[in-house]
């Protein structure tokens, strides 16, 4: 591998044009030079597509492509038909990262690096990782780790890839939470992950994002959790007590948002009655994750209640 290979940083842009300036001017900065900046405008009907440009005018390592609106997975995956490097990163467009993040990954150490995150709300960051210390890892190792969320998440974001691992890959067209469809994938394919405990990417938490609002598609968390879950122990049917308990925790995600008269509940609350026992003696569900399915199970109001009341 060479001593400086070049980093794809792909961007994926739609109507962020309060964040937008933030995040490509957090880019821009990185300590280390060897970039191309790849600006997917998914159909924007604001001023993101004037504010590229700008930029773009300013850095000739800027690579800007416009497409009509598709959605979150289909720009990646145009970014990643464009890319020329030899890592690939993504950086959501209301985010931003640290001037050294890329740095820190350190190209050509692995085929994932993983760094951890800020979540950022209200001008206030707090770090994602409270325990979890750096590590090389194989592919069980990462993937435990990233299912009970030990210093990372399943996001896209925060990690730098080895651009071999994409080929015949894309990230699910359509669905929302894409990255439970994809990342897993990524780490499967890989051979050594290596893991940095501090965190040099701002995850910004937006009270306006799709995230925070319920609509039919929210169903896409179920659906892909227990594809991610069905995949991972065909490989390593080892980690059945950790995917039991991401799927519950998938359920709690839906019915934290779902309206309390949505038709779809009951089958929510039934799949988590009908795995009761599996939750209750299994290692790797916390006494808070028993006392969720005791509520969830008996009365979702009060779960909802509980949760808004301890989060």
């Amino acid at each position: 591998m060479k001593n400086n290979p070049l980093v794809s940083v792909i961007i994926p842009v739609y109507n962020v044009e309060k964040y937008l300036r933030q995040c490509l001017d957090s880019i821009l900065a990185q300590t280390y030079k060897n970039l191309e900046i790849i600006i997917i405008d998914d159909g924007s009907t604001d001023s993101s597509a004037k504010i590229i440009d700008e930029y773009k005018a300013k850095d000739n390592r800027i690579v800007a492509v416009s497409q009509k609106n598709q959605g979150l997975s289909a720009a990646r995956n145009a970014g990643i038909k464009k890319a020329h490097g030899d890592y690939i990163m993504f950086v959501d467009s209301d985010d931003w990262i640290a001037p050294d993040m890329v740095n820190y990954l350190r190209p050509g150490c692995a085929d994932i690096s993983i760094c951890s995150h800020y979540e950022s709300s209200e001008g206030k960051n707090v770090s994602f990782n409270k325990t979890f210390k750096k590590k090389t890892m194989n592919p069980k190792m990462t993937l435990t780790a990233m299912l009970k969320e030990h210093g990372f998440m399943v996001s896209a974001w925060g990690k730098l890839y080895k651009k071999d691992l994409f080929k015949n890959f894309q990230f699910p067209v359509g669905k929302l939470h894409e990255d439970l469809g994809a990342t897993y994938k990524l780490i499967m394919a890989a051979k050594k992950i290596v893991f940095l405990p501090e965190p040099k990417y701002y995850y910004r938490q937006r009270e306006d994002s799709i995230i925070h609002e319920f609509d039919e598609r929210k169903f896409d968390i179920v659906e892909l959790t227990d594809e991610m879950c069905d995949n991972i122990l065909a490989s390593f049917p080892e980690l059945k007590n950790v995917t039991d308990e991401r799927r519950m925790r998938a359920r709690f995600s839906l019915l934290r948002q779902i309206p309390n008269n949505h038709p779809r509940k009951r089958e929510l609350v039934s799949f988590l009655k009908k795995n009761k026992k599996f939750i209750t003696k299994n290692p790797e569900a916390s006494s808070a994750d028993k006392i969720g399915l005791l509520l969830a199970t008996t009365s979702t109001p009060l779960f909802k209640f509980a949760y808004k009341l301890f989060k």
